[in-house]
């Protein structure tokens, strides 16, 4: 299409020149010999004939190779636009995978220091309720040890002063006691050694 137009336009210019030169010419032999003119017509011609070979020389050795070189360009600079595009479009899908990964993770990171949280809160529990346990178990423990070592004191008490009271007694009556007064006296000393205690 420019190929054309630029050959027509030059066609055109071609025959403009010729026919003002035609005219000149004509102009001119008004008393003038024909043989001048016949030498601008044939100048003429020849330019044109020159002019025309030399567009044709032209297109087929330069104007060719120059639009197959912009072609090629335009093919070129088309494909690096369509591979930046493809570029572009892959970034963004990339960067959009990153972004939902990321925001997987981030979720899971939540989840993970949930439970994590979770568990310490279980685990603090258990340690207060297990150790809630062995300190009522120990306290438990002390307390009848206490009491059995309580126990264990009033009966070696109670064993050294019975027999202390039974040979008071005798000797304060100056006989022995039967085995119903020595029974009685240590049920009395019992009974009063234990008020003493729960009071105590």
């Amino acid at each position: 299409g420019v190929a054309t137009a630029w050959w027509s336009g030059s066609a055109c210019a071609a025959g403009s020149e010729q026919a003002h030169a035609a005219a000149t010419d004509e102009g001119a032999s008004h008393g003038e010999p024909s043989a001048p003119l016949d030498f601008k017509t044939d100048l003429a011609l020849w330019s044109v004939v020159t002019f025309v070979v030399f567009i044709v020389v032209l297109k087929k050795f330069a104007w060719g190779p120059l639009i197959e070189g912009l072609d090629k360009r335009e093919a070129r600079v088309r494909s690096e636009l369509e591979e930046a595009e493809a570029a572009r479009v892959k970034a963004q899908q990339l960067l959009a995978e990153h972004e939902e990964r990321l925001a997987k993770v981030h979720d899971e990171v939540r989840e993970i220091v949930a439970e994590a949280r979770r568990d310490a809160e279980q685990t603090k529990n258990e340690i207060l309720s297990q150790a809630q346990k062995e300190a009522e178990e120990t306290r438990r423990r002390a307390i009848a040890d206490i009491e059995r070592a309580r126990d264990d004191a009033l009966k070696e008490l109670f064993h050294v002063l019975s027999g202390q009271v039974i040979r008071a007694t005798e000797h304060v009556l100056g006989r022995a006691l039967k085995d119903d007064d020595q029974e009685r006296l240590v049920q009395e000393a019992l009974a009063e050694l234990t008020e003493k205690a729960g009071s105590g």
